[in-house]
């Protein structure tokens, strides 16, 4: 079997991803992701981040956690200093 160098897994990624991969890809990329942490990692990122967006869900936030959310951005807004804009001249 081919090993497959971390460009070669990354060149893959799409091909891998698919449902319809052929076994000998899948197994490739497998034994390779075994092996390298670094393309582990840009294969979890990218599987969560095609999960994200397949999600039809709405994630619905507790009200007392959205009124803590926009208390603190609030105070974020506020206490960092704005710099001024080219219409502010």
């Amino acid at each position: 079997m081919k090993r497959l160098s971390c460009q070669e897994v990354l060149d893959q990624l799409a091909d891998y991803l698919d449902e319809d991969a052929r076994a000998e890809l899948v197994q490739q990329v497998d034994t390779h992701l075994h092996e390298c942490s670094h393309c582990q990692v840009e294969v979890d990122t990218l599987r969560r981040t095609i999960q994200i967006y397949r999600c039809d869900e709405k994630v619905v936030i507790p009200v007392t956690l959205s009124d803590k959310l926009q208390q603190a951005l609030d105070q974020a807004y506020l206490a960092k200093p704005r710099d001024p804009g080219p219409l502010d001249a």
